[in-house]
């Protein structure tokens, strides 16, 4: 019933209650009252003056949530452009991020192997990560990201989709996700590549992630986090443009607890890890899945991957390992260890493990902040950005240990390759039970500078160190039996980034 319908109701009732009471009155009634007959209309007065002002307010306020639906916001949070309604339903924001990198490798000339994997690495510069991509809500409870990626690691790439995802948050605490995105693995990786305090990963988490996530992995999942306790869970198929004639099929969890020890400390333990029921089998292939554990060593200026275990045949695999975290006011540390399970067919189970041990100094005072909803320490917002107060922007040191090892099984005698025309197949048969993918260390030092929220500078100092042999019928011209194919060397690095 509209105010206007029930103004018309309520003047009719008066009035029929009047008439009642008239038609009950007794034939011979009293003279009537001219005064009491004014109060009565004044009531009157006064009651359709109220009706029409509550009729007044409530009229505003629709017509006031229209206008905020209609509505139209634009803001900069963090420099970055968005774009939403004022009833906060629809939200739309231009994202982006540029990491470009500049960096050379010092070898010595005397100790660089005879034969691959990488006699010369070659310096240069190359854009690590060129992303452009559209992220936002739409009905309040739903979200969205799209983002194409034409950077590369080694070089650029033409564009290839690096998130093209939906979710769904409206059962709290719980939020769901379906599409190409990054499933939660590992402490480090769940960390912006934004904001990590390295240019690279470290080894272990790179390999960690190629079992069953990373950027651009198809994938259905949910996570969420109560209070201080926070897990996810994804199953996950193999990446955007992995082509396959079967495609991969894992199980990727992660739980994680962050213990507040005061308002200036953060203590984090959790666990990661992926379960591959099956991998993905090459387009035309008839043998069977086959996967490769590798890396980069924590540089990518250079392709070149010094340790790998070369083309396993599988058949399914296991990582799995703890994470550790810590931040005081402006220190920061973290660790994580990795062990890396793989069945393969016609041989024994290989077993590798890899762990890293990192840290950050920030000179400047500010902190890298802990965020429960991913369970992981983002990077520092400055103080105030450079020109500014006279503010230098922040400035942080870091210094990262990482070890990695691929070898299983090495000095079996049954570490054999095969040689043809003068030179050695470096990796075994499917067949074989011995690996000799090597032993890396690696030691970063790094500065970085960030003069505002959106740009920072990394500047990071490699010592590695790469053991790998050669299968012991490596021919005498590429170095004979057991030939060293790993080498020492430094590298220098300088990453610059901007990102909004």
């Amino acid at each position: 019933m509209t105010l206007k319908t029930r103004k018309i109701a309520g003047l009719v009732l008066l009035g029929a209650t009047s008439l009642t009471g008239l038609l009950a009155a007794p034939v011979v009634a009293a003279p009537v009252n001219q005064s009491e007959i004014d109060a009565l209309k004044a009531q009157i007065k006064a009651l359709e003056r109220k009706m029409n002002s509550v009729q007044a307010v409530q009229e505003n306020k629709i017509e006031e949530i229209k206008s905020k639906q209609d509505a139209v916001e634009i803001k900069y949070s963090n420099g970055r452009p968005t774009i939403r309604t004022g009833d906060g339903n629809f939200e739309l924001a231009i994202r982006s991020r540029v990491h470009f990198d500049t960096g050379a490798y010092f070898q010595d000339d005397d100790k660089l192997p005879a034969i691959a994997p990488g006699k010369d690495l070659g310096s240069g510069a190359n854009f690590r990560r060129a992303r452009v991509g559209l992220e936002g809500k739409f009905m309040r409870d739903w979200g969205y990201q799209f983002e194409v990626n034409f950077g590369g690691s080694g070089g650029e790439s033409s564009g290839t989709i690096n998130y093209a995802w939906l979710s769904y948050s409206g059962i709290k605490p719980l939020t769901f996700y379906i599409g190409a995105l990054k499933p939660s693995m590992t402490l480090d990786d769940t960390t912006s590549s934004n904001e990590i305090p390295f240019i690279e990963r470290a080894a272990a988490i790179n390999m960690a992630t190629s079992f069953g996530g990373g950027d651009s992995r198809t994938a259905v999942g949910v996570r969420g986090n109560i209070d201080n306790f926070y897990s996810s869970l994804y199953y996950t198929g193999g990446t955007i443009g992995q082509g396959g004639a079967d495609e991969q099929s894992a199980l990727v969890g992660r739980v994680a607890y962050r213990f507040e020890l005061d308002k200036d400390a953060n203590l984090h333990i959790g666990a990661s890890g992926t379960n591959v029921f099956e991998f993905n089998q090459p387009s035309g292939g008839t043998a069977g899945p086959v996967f490769t554990l590798h890396d980069r060593p924590e540089l990518r200026i250079d392709g070149t991957r010094l340790a790998d275990t070369g083309s396993l045949a599988v058949e399914d695999a296991q990582v799995y390992g703890p994470e550790l975290g810590f931040n005081w006011k402006n220190f920061y540390a973290q660790g994580e260890y990795y062990r890396y399970d793989i069945d393969r067919r016609g041989a024994s189970e290989a077993n590798f493990d890899a762990w890293y041990i990192q840290g950050t100094y920030i000179l400047t005072g500010e902190t890298r902040p802990y965020d429960m909803k991913s369970a992981s320490f983002g990077g520092p917002k400055p103080s105030g950005p450079l020109g500014f107060g006279g503010s230098i922007g922040a400035w942080e040191l870091a210094a990262r240990y990482s070890a990695a090892n691929l070898d299983d099984n090495e000095s079996s005698a049954t570490c054999l390759g095969t040689v043809s025309g003068g030179s050695a197949t470096l990796n075994p048969a499917a067949t074989s039970n011995c690996i000799r993918g090597g032993d890396q260390d690696i030691i970063t030092l790094g500065v970085n500078w960030y003069p505002n929220r959106n740009v920072r500078f990394m500047l990071n100092y490699l010592i590695a160190d790469v053991e790998r042999r050669a299968y012991s019928n490596n021919s005498v011209a590429n170095g004979g039996p057991n030939a060293q194919i790993g080498q020492d060397y430094n590298a220098i690095a300088l990453r610059t980034q901007f990102n909004w």
